[in-house]
Protein backbone atom coordinates (compact mmCIF):
# COMPACT_ATOMS: atom_id res chain seq x y z
CA UNK A 1 0.00 0.00 0.00
CA UNK A 2 1.67 3.29 -0.88
CA UNK A 3 2.23 5.83 1.79
CA UNK A 4 -0.01 8.46 1.87
CA UNK A 5 1.92 12.38 2.14
CA UNK A 6 0.88 14.46 4.24
CA UNK A 7 1.34 17.66 2.02
CA UNK A 8 0.70 20.54 4.61
CA UNK A 9 3.19 18.84 7.36
CA UNK A 10 5.41 18.24 4.47
CA UNK A 11 5.45 22.26 3.54
CA UNK A 12 5.63 23.16 7.15
CA UNK A 13 8.88 20.90 7.78
CA UNK A 14 10.35 22.47 4.66
CA UNK A 15 9.62 25.98 5.60
CA UNK A 16 10.66 25.44 9.35
CA UNK A 17 14.35 23.65 7.64
CA UNK A 18 14.47 26.43 5.48
CA UNK A 19 14.17 29.00 8.35
CA UNK A 20 17.10 27.81 9.42
CA UNK A 21 19.37 28.07 6.22
CA UNK A 22 18.22 31.60 6.06
CA UNK A 23 19.28 32.27 8.59
CA UNK A 24 22.69 30.83 8.61
CA UNK A 25 23.76 31.45 5.10
CA UNK A 26 21.24 34.62 4.16
CA UNK A 27 19.08 35.37 1.67
CA UNK A 28 21.06 36.20 -0.75
CA UNK A 29 23.37 33.19 -0.44
CA UNK A 30 20.48 30.58 -0.19
CA UNK A 31 19.64 28.37 -3.27
CA UNK A 32 16.26 26.08 -3.73
CA UNK A 33 19.32 23.11 -4.66
CA UNK A 34 20.64 23.59 -1.15
CA UNK A 35 17.10 23.62 0.50
CA UNK A 36 16.13 20.58 -0.90
CA UNK A 37 19.30 18.79 -0.23
CA UNK A 38 19.00 19.54 3.61
CA UNK A 39 15.14 18.43 3.56
CA UNK A 40 16.01 15.41 1.46
CA UNK A 41 13.80 15.88 -1.56
CA UNK A 42 14.79 16.45 -4.69
CA UNK A 43 14.73 20.01 -6.43
CA UNK A 44 11.67 19.23 -8.55
CA UNK A 45 9.76 18.10 -5.77
CA UNK A 46 10.38 21.31 -3.64
CA UNK A 47 8.94 22.76 -6.95
CA UNK A 48 5.52 21.37 -5.61
CA UNK A 49 5.28 22.98 -2.86
CA UNK A 50 7.06 26.69 -3.56
CA UNK A 51 8.07 27.78 -6.69
CA UNK A 52 10.96 29.69 -5.97
CA UNK A 53 12.96 31.10 -2.85
CA UNK A 54 10.94 34.37 -2.37
CA UNK A 55 7.77 32.25 -2.16
CA UNK A 56 8.88 30.59 0.55
CA UNK A 57 10.39 33.29 2.70
CA UNK A 58 6.84 35.77 1.38
CA UNK A 59 5.56 32.43 2.93
CA UNK A 60 7.30 32.45 6.06
CA UNK A 61 5.92 35.88 7.01
CA UNK A 62 2.23 35.01 6.07
CA UNK A 63 2.72 32.21 8.72
CA UNK A 64 4.45 33.96 11.20
CA UNK A 65 1.70 36.94 11.21
CA UNK A 66 -1.19 34.47 10.79
CA UNK A 67 -0.01 32.50 13.80
CA UNK A 68 0.25 35.90 15.92
CA UNK A 69 -2.92 36.96 14.77
CA UNK A 70 -4.40 33.91 15.90
CA UNK A 71 -2.68 33.22 19.19
CA UNK A 72 -3.80 37.14 20.45
CA UNK A 73 -7.17 36.97 19.39
CA UNK A 74 -8.53 34.64 22.05
CA UNK A 75 -8.19 37.75 23.77
CA UNK A 76 -10.87 39.29 22.94
CA UNK A 77 -13.24 36.92 24.78
CA UNK A 78 -11.63 37.17 28.11
CA UNK A 79 -13.24 39.96 30.07
CA UNK A 80 -11.20 38.80 33.23
CA UNK A 81 -8.50 41.76 31.68
CA UNK A 82 -8.52 45.21 30.98
CA UNK A 83 -7.50 46.72 27.22
CA UNK A 84 -4.86 47.75 28.71
CA UNK A 85 -3.09 44.48 30.23
CA UNK A 86 -4.19 42.82 27.29
CA UNK A 87 -2.60 45.26 24.87
CA UNK A 88 0.72 45.47 27.25
CA UNK A 89 0.63 41.55 26.95
CA UNK A 90 0.49 41.37 23.30
CA UNK A 91 3.43 43.98 22.37
CA UNK A 92 5.95 42.50 24.99
CA UNK A 93 4.93 38.65 23.55
CA UNK A 94 5.61 40.36 19.63
CA UNK A 95 8.88 42.21 20.81
CA UNK A 96 10.09 38.82 22.49
CA UNK A 97 9.27 36.60 19.64
CA UNK A 98 10.67 38.99 17.48
CA UNK A 99 13.78 39.04 19.69
CA UNK A 100 13.95 35.07 19.70
CA UNK A 101 13.59 34.84 16.06
CA UNK A 102 16.05 37.92 15.61
CA UNK A 103 18.14 35.52 12.94
CA UNK A 104 15.15 35.12 10.85
CA UNK A 105 14.34 39.30 11.07
CA UNK A 106 17.91 39.65 10.29
CA UNK A 107 17.02 37.53 7.08
CA UNK A 108 13.98 39.51 5.77
CA UNK A 109 16.03 42.86 6.35
CA UNK A 110 18.18 40.70 3.48
CA UNK A 111 15.54 39.71 1.35
CA UNK A 112 14.14 43.49 1.28
CA UNK A 113 16.75 44.79 0.63
CA UNK A 114 17.98 42.13 -2.33
CA UNK A 115 14.46 42.88 -3.86
CA UNK A 116 14.66 46.38 -3.66
CA UNK A 117 17.76 46.03 -5.39
CA UNK A 118 16.04 43.67 -8.34
CA UNK A 119 13.39 46.63 -8.50
CA UNK A 120 10.77 44.55 -6.34
CA UNK A 121 9.14 46.36 -3.53
CA UNK A 122 7.54 43.47 -1.24
CA UNK A 123 7.01 46.06 1.65
CA UNK A 124 3.44 46.43 0.41
CA UNK A 125 3.22 42.90 0.71
CA UNK A 126 4.52 42.65 4.00
CA UNK A 127 2.18 45.56 5.02
CA UNK A 128 -1.01 43.69 3.74
CA UNK A 129 0.58 40.03 6.46
CA UNK A 130 -0.04 42.79 9.24
CA UNK A 131 -3.53 44.48 8.82
CA UNK A 132 -4.64 41.37 11.33
CA UNK A 133 -2.19 42.69 14.10
CA UNK A 134 -3.60 46.32 13.42
CA UNK A 135 -6.71 45.17 13.55
CA UNK A 136 -6.35 43.67 16.82
CA UNK A 137 -4.63 46.89 18.36
CA UNK A 138 -7.64 49.10 16.59
CA UNK A 139 -10.25 46.88 18.01
CA UNK A 140 -8.96 46.54 21.81
CA UNK A 141 -8.44 50.70 21.70
CA UNK A 142 -12.05 51.02 21.08
CA UNK A 143 -12.99 48.16 23.45
CA UNK A 144 -11.02 50.35 26.12
CA UNK A 145 -12.80 53.83 25.12
CA UNK A 146 -15.80 52.31 25.41
CA UNK A 147 -15.11 50.54 28.86
CA UNK A 148 -13.91 54.21 30.03
CA UNK A 149 -9.93 52.71 29.93
CA UNK A 150 -8.44 54.89 27.45
CA UNK A 151 -8.77 58.06 26.45
CA UNK A 152 -10.73 59.70 23.56
CA UNK A 153 -8.33 58.67 20.49
CA UNK A 154 -8.55 57.49 17.20
CA UNK A 155 -8.45 53.61 17.36
CA UNK A 156 -7.26 53.51 13.70
CA UNK A 157 -4.75 55.85 14.02
CA UNK A 158 -3.19 55.48 16.88
CA UNK A 159 -3.09 51.55 16.06
CA UNK A 160 -0.96 52.26 13.18
CA UNK A 161 1.37 54.65 15.33
CA UNK A 162 1.65 51.32 17.93
CA UNK A 163 2.56 49.08 15.36
CA UNK A 164 4.97 51.44 13.96
CA UNK A 165 6.65 51.88 17.31
CA UNK A 166 6.91 47.88 17.44
CA UNK A 167 7.94 47.57 13.52
CA UNK A 168 10.58 49.90 13.90
CA UNK A 169 12.07 47.89 17.54
CA UNK A 170 11.61 44.53 15.30
CA UNK A 171 14.02 46.96 12.29
CA UNK A 172 16.41 47.26 15.25
CA UNK A 173 16.24 43.85 16.62
CA UNK A 174 17.27 42.58 12.57
CA UNK A 175 20.35 45.39 12.86
CA UNK A 176 21.51 45.77 15.76
CA UNK A 177 23.23 43.34 17.33
CA UNK A 178 23.35 44.20 21.10
CA UNK A 179 19.71 45.44 21.26
CA UNK A 180 17.94 45.11 24.38
CA UNK A 181 14.38 43.90 24.41
CA UNK A 182 12.99 45.15 27.55
CA UNK A 183 14.54 48.70 26.88
CA UNK A 184 11.68 48.50 23.65
CA UNK A 185 8.87 46.89 25.60
CA UNK A 186 9.43 49.60 28.56
CA UNK A 187 9.14 52.51 25.76
CA UNK A 188 5.98 50.80 24.44
CA UNK A 189 4.42 49.67 27.79
CA UNK A 190 4.54 53.77 29.14
CA UNK A 191 3.42 54.68 25.16
CA UNK A 192 0.21 52.23 26.39
CA UNK A 193 0.02 53.79 29.94
CA UNK A 194 -0.36 57.45 27.44
CA UNK A 195 -3.55 56.36 26.44
CA UNK A 196 -5.08 55.19 29.63
CA UNK A 197 -7.61 57.52 31.44
CA UNK A 198 -5.49 57.51 34.88
CA UNK A 199 -2.54 59.24 32.34
CA UNK A 200 -2.75 63.35 32.09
Amino acid sequence: MPKIIDHEKRKQEILKRAFVIFAQKGYQDTNLSYIAERCGISRPTLYLYFKDKEEIFYYAVKQMTEGMYKDYKVLFTDDGQSELIKMKFICRDIIEKCYRKRDFFSCLADFLFQMKRQGKDYSRDIEKRTVGLIYLFSKLIRQGIQKGEFRKVPAKETAYQLFSLIEAFAFQIAMIEKFEPEGAIAVTISYLDSLSIGCT
